[in-house]
């Protein structure tokens, strides 16, 4: 009931819809790359989030993101909270640096959706915070803990933040004797009374 495929298909397919729309053909070739790119990714960040989704000592998460990476860093936060009952919260990069920073010590997880357009101002954030004491794993297409090295455009490679966040919600629920396929507190379809 934690979807996963849901959300990573729905936007994969507004992409492709707007690229279709804007008779954008490079897109679209792009949007053929990936998943080829994503199994190389999953494969090469397995051991990676199995061992933080694993790992004890962090009793919170937080995902950053900007501009269409807010968007993602929500679904990603909703993921881990839905999968392994963990405390997650979603920020933009800039606002977590003032207020949210206090929660940023020992124990927790920042996972930083980087951009390439404001690569150097994100990565001081996650720079400022890990010096806080907190763990960081930044995510983007090069110079970062998990690279994508794909070279495609960032409307094709938005699709692949996914796949890592959604593994450690995975692994981070097995960690914690969840049943991420079955979650608590959750049901696939809400009912509200009728009035």
């Amino acid at each position: 009931m934690a979807q996963t495929r849901a959300f990573s298909v729905l936007y994969l397919a507004t992409v492709a819809l707007a690229a279709l729309w804007a008779g954008r053909a490079e897109l679209l070739a792009e949007l053929d790359r990936l998943p080829e790119v994503c199994r190389q990714l999953l494969k090469d960040t397995a051991g990676l989030a199995h061992d933080l989704g694993g790992d004890a000592t962090i009793d919170r998460f937080y995902f950053l993101g900007s501009g269409p990476r807010y968007g993602l860093a929500c679904e990603l936060s909703l993921k881990m909270k839905e999968m392994s009952i963990s405390h997650s919260e979603p920020f933009h990069f800039m606002e977590f640096r003032h207020g949210p920073r206090a929660m940023a010590g020992p124990g927790a997880l920042l996972v930083g959706l980087v951009s390439a357009a404001n690569q150097a101002h994100e990565l001081a954030v996650l720079e400022d915070i890990r010096g806080q004491g907190a763990r960081v794993l930044a995510i983007g297409e090069h110079a970062t803990d998990v690279t994508f090295g794909a070279g495609l455009s960032a409307t094709a490679s938005d699709l692949l933040y996914l796949p890592i966040g959604q593994l450690l919600g995975f692994e981070r629920a097995l960690h914690n004797g969840c049943n991420p396929d079955q979650p608590e507190n959750l049901a696939a379809v809400v009912v509200l009374p009728e009035a």
